[in-house]
């Protein structure tokens, strides 16, 4: 396995271990596949959804592809790569196409300012600018984290 350090702007405050609970608890493939449908489809992405969703792409990269990343649990992980990992392959495309959807439409507008003045009318609660937060990191620092992940799913 390959130990993958960086992804610090985009997991920066973000607590992993919540989601892969949240994964553990659920279907794993059925969990991933709507997290990623959902952020292709969403009109708007605040920054929590953005983390959710790179972090969803990260647990995809880490079944597939093997690779480990810091924070994530070995022992989970190795079992989703056992039960999961031919299923969970064919979640490639709508990673990759969430994340360049955000790439698009949503990184470097919540890295440049993080607090919109008014989020669509359709956003959900999880969605709202109080919940944004100012400490999103620099637009090129996302876009490049984004691209990476993009990238290994990709190959």
């Amino acid at each position: 396995m390959v130990l993958v350090p960086g992804f610090d702007h985009l997991l920066k405050a973000y607590d992993i271990s919540d989601l892969l609970d949240d994964i553990a608890s659920s279907d794993p493939p059925a969990y991933l596949r709507r997290c990623f449908a959902e952020g292709d489809s969403a009109p708007y992405l605040s920054w929590p959804r953005v983390q959710q969703l790179a972090a969803c792409a990260m647990v995809l990269d880490a079944v597939v592809n093997g690779r480990d990343y810091p924070g994530f649990e070995p022992e989970l992980i190795a079992d989703w790569r056992l039960h999961y990992a031919a299923t969970l392959t064919r979640l490639r495309e709508p990673a990759c196409a969430a994340l360049r959807r955000i790439l698009a439409r949503d990184a470097a507008a919540i890295a440049v300012d993080p607090v919109p003045a008014a989020p669509p009318a359709a956003g959900t609660a999880a969605d709202t600018a109080a919940e944004v937060g100012a400490d999103a990191p620099p637009a090129g620092a996302v876009e490049a984290e984004l691209r990476e992940l993009e990238r290994r799913l990709e190959a």
